[in-house]
């Protein structure tokens, strides 16, 4: 894929399509692309009480469960409840396939 400003086209073994305008996007393999995408994220720990740890597009969050209260300031009420407020403010949907309780 090349971009050229607000336009982009298509390569496939060797044709190129027709050049058509996008309004939004970064070209896919581009250096820029993985900068943005972590800029993006960047703010996550800053709204997380739990330990987290991020790499490239992985979240791992996780809690000491000592007493009744830990398990819900994990759960419903704090840290996933802001993660899932994130998600629907900055329109990034997490995949649920590949979401896990360990």
């Amino acid at each position: 894929m090349y971009a050229i400003f607000n336009r982009i086209t298509v390569l496939v073994r060797g044709q190129a399509s027709g050049w058509i305008s996008v309004i939004s996007g970064v070209p896919q393999g581009s250096v820029l692309g993985p900068l943005l995408f972590l800029l993006y994220v960047n703010d996550n720990p800053n709204i997380i009480k739990s330990n987290v740890k991020m790499f490239a597009d992985d979240t791992k969050l996780w809690r000491m469960i000592v007493k009744e209260g830990d398990s819900c300031d994990l759960q419903e009420w704090d840290d996933l409840k802001r993660l899932q407020e994130w998600s629907w403010k900055w329109q990034l949907k997490f995949n649920l396939d590949k979401c896990t309780v360990q």
